[in-house]
């Protein structure tokens, strides 16, 4: 349970997502052209559009809010113009941000007439897409394998002593699907994505079992995080209410899956699916 090699690990990825180039800032402060939720939008946008995928994970999608995220972070002049059009955002999320975590994370061959034909509705041409995904790029320093709150809770559980395995697989898809209904709202982009699955997996084992919250120390050592402090208590108790928006099944110990929820319907977001639903991106 306390393999070297796994704490090692830990101890790298806390000090990787603090390296400047994967940090996150308050970037909606520098503007009035876009939201929370206009992000919250297009991040659920996102999900539909990677649940279209077949065999991808929404591990995916988690990891395109972060390159979005970062993206409109960086305060180059690209990410200042997608902060202040509407218009110039939803092609760094739609068409680069996505397509950049489905090419990297899922290994998929996007080409671009697809992106633009199919995806956008031809709302973007091929040179917009691929000019707009190289100055992500570049805004990221190519930068695109930083540790995410998945990559955290992996490596928590791992070395979580006395845990019964049933539990252990519980509280892992509760907590990762707790995270994936988290990171669609803005509140968590200056959160480190240690913070994020710190929060989320205490939350999942509170509610998986009471008593495996006796682990709680062991994890507060090793991940240097303590949901005593002002930030992380509210980050955890922000978590709570959204175990009302998964599906948890737990006397049959079955699968955990989230569930988009649709309040907004009729506002803002409409849903695409890459196959044959995918909306036009003036709808978004």
């Amino acid at each position: 349970m306390n393999d070297p090699l796994v704490l090692s690990q830990i101890c790298i990825m806390l000090q990787q997502e603090k390296n400047s180039s994967y940090k996150c800032s308050d970037y909606l402060s520098r503007t009035q052209a876009i939201g929370p939720t206009h992000r919250e939008s297009l991040c659920k946008w996102g999900y539909h559009t990677i649940a279209a995928c077949h065999g991808v994970s929404r591990l995916t999608a988690v990891v395109a809010f972060g390159y979005f995220d970062r993206f409109l972070s960086s305060n180059t002049p690209a990410a200042n113009r997608a902060l202040n059009d509407v218009t110039e955002c939803q092609l760094a999320f739609v068409t680069s941000c996505l397509v950049i975590a489905l090419k990297i994370h899922s290994g998929f061959n996007v080409e671009t007439n697809f992106v633009s034909n199919v995806i956008t509705k031809k709302s973007y041409d091929a040179e917009e897409i691929n000019d707009m995904e190289l100055l992500i790029l570049q805004s990221l320093s190519w930068k695109l394998n930083g540790p995410t709150p998945h990559d955290f809770i992996d490596y928590f559980l791992e070395v979580m002593p006395y845990v019964d395995g049933t539990c252990l697989d519980l509280a892992k898809q509760l907590s990762k699907a707790l995270v994936e209904a988290a990171v669609v709202r803005y509140t968590t982009v200056l959160h480190y994505p240690s913070e994020v699955a710190f929060a989320s997996l205490c939350c999942a084992l509170h509610h998986v079992d009471v008593s495996l919250l006796n682990n709680l120390p062991f994890l507060q050592i090793i991940s240097g995080l303590d949901l005593r402090h002002g930030k992380m208590r509210l980050l955890f108790e922000s978590m709570i209410p959204l175990l009302q928006e998964v599906s948890y099944d737990l006397d049959n110990r079955a699968t955990i899956a989230f569930s988009i929820s649709n309040r907004q319907e009729g506002e803002t977001s409409s849903y695409a699916s890459t196959c044959s639903q995918t909306s036009d991106m003036e709808d978004i």
